[in-house]
Parts: C-alpha cells; structure tokens; sequence
C-alpha cells in the first residue's frame, strides 16, 4: 500500500468570496439560544448565511436564517444520488415561477466530520497501522467525490430544464460540526471550498478559520486521489458509497 497524497488545500491568504465563489454559513443549531446574538455580530462581516438552532438537529425541512431548505445530511454518494433524484423530481413538479417569484434554494448537506466518525469506527475495529493511517480521510475524500457528481447532474437534461424554468439549482453545504474541534472544523472548511457551495462552521471554527488566514481560491478537484482513498477503504471492506448516518459502515 503506498503513502497517501493529502488531498488539495489552498494556499494562504484572505478569502476573496468572489473569486473562491465560496459561501461561509455559520453554524449555530448547537449554539446556546442567549450565545446566538453575539456569535453572528461577531461574524456578520464574513458570513453569508446563518443556520438557527433547532429543538433537533436531524429533523427535516431545515431552514436558514435567508430562507434556504436545507436537504439531507448525505453521508455518501448512494444517498446523494436518492436525493438529488427526489429533488429534481419535486423541481419538475413545480409550478414555473412567476416574474416576481423568488423560488427558495436548497442547499444539500453533507457532514464531512459525520463521515469521517463512521469510517474511523469501522477502521478502528479492523485495527493495525494500515488501518490507522486511513482515519480522517474519508470525509474529504468523500466531498470531492459529490462536488464532481453534483457537476454532472446539474448539467443533464432534466436539470437543465428545470433551470431553464427558473428553478434554483441546488448546491452542496460542507457542514464541519459537530465532532469536530475549531482546528479541526477550520482544516476541513480549508479542503473543501468547492466554486458554488457553501461551508457551515461553528462560531468558534469560524474564529479560527479567519485568523489562520484561509485561502486565496477554490479547492481544486482531485478524483484520482479521492477514488485512492475509496479503493483502499473498499479494500478494507468498507464501502464509502453506500455509508449512511447513524449506522456504522459494512466492513468484512
């Protein structure tokens, strides 16, 4: 088995929002209801849209303080494939927005320190340094992996014809909590600032990502290292596309 390559980061510098085309939302649905207020005046300036807490996190028909649906989480790209089926078929369904309709987006969630936990309490049951060098790499892997897919099916024909009707294409919300510390939550927001997607970090992941200076531009693909990860976890016996929450990962 050879040395992994680390998968893409960017180099440092401040985010340019119109060069990255990368949205920050902040992520204050674990955040204390009186510790809202001042997380968001300390972080107006940087983000762009802000998810509320709720009474439960893995509920449904989540919105954003904008107004955008948030779909999922999908924790692999067997469910992103459902959902993103199910979604289309609810945007042909719609009826064509009116000239002064402003239809909500949806941006669908993928957790990537949700992912990482499944796969490091599969890896950690096999055990060995093989398997320990594989921890924290399937969450990443993953990312690039439905960022390509997501490409690939808003340019199919029934996308395009949604579009074409005035119905919003969704794009895919990085969410780095919870499980992750700041540090933590900062590096996985650093890897995944895929053009047209968004990145939810809590108040205090948000604080380190600006002061760790961040990026000068987008996260640039990298499938051949992101399929190395899923081959060598396939080898293991865990299956990464079919992973989903809740549930460890098939092994064996």
């Amino acid at each position: 088995m050879g040395t992994l390559v680390p998968l893409a980061t960017r180099p440092l510098g401040p985010l340019p929002r119109a060069v990255a085309d990368v949205t920050l939302w902040l992520d204050c649905r674990r955040t204390p209801p009186e510790a809202v207020a001042r997380s968001f005046a300390e972080a107006a300036r940087t983000v762009g849209d802000t998810l509320p807490p709720v009474a439960d996190v893995t509920s449904a028909g989540r919105r954003t303080a904008n107004g955008t649906t948030v779909a999922g989480p999908v924790h692999g790209p067997a469910q992103f494939r459902h959902l993103m089926r199910r979604l289309l078929s609810d945007a042909m369904a719609a009826p064509t927005p009116g000239p002064r309709d402003r239809p909500g987006g949806v941006a669908v969630e993928y957790s990537i320190p949700a992912v990482d936990a499944l796969v490091n309490a599969g890896l950690d049951r096999i055990g060995g340094c093989e398997a320990k060098a594989m921890r924290f790499r399937a969450g990443v892997a993953g990312a690039h992996l439905l960022y390509d897919m997501l490409r690939h099916d808003l340019r199919s024909p029934g996308w395009a014809r949604a579009t074409a009707r005035g119905i919003p294409a969704p794009y895919l919300l990085w969410s780095t909590a919870p499980g992750a510390g700041p540090d933590r939550g900062a590096e996985y927001a650093e890897r995944c600032l895929f053009p047209g997607t968004a990145v939810a970090l809590s108040p205090a992941a948000l604080r380190t990502f600006v002061e760790r200076g961040s990026v000068t531009g987008p996260t640039a693909l990298d499938l051949v290292e992101a399929r190395r990860v899923v081959g060598i976890l396939d080898w293991f016996g865990i299956r990464l596309d079919t992973l989903v929450g809740a549930q460890a990962p098939t092994t064996g």
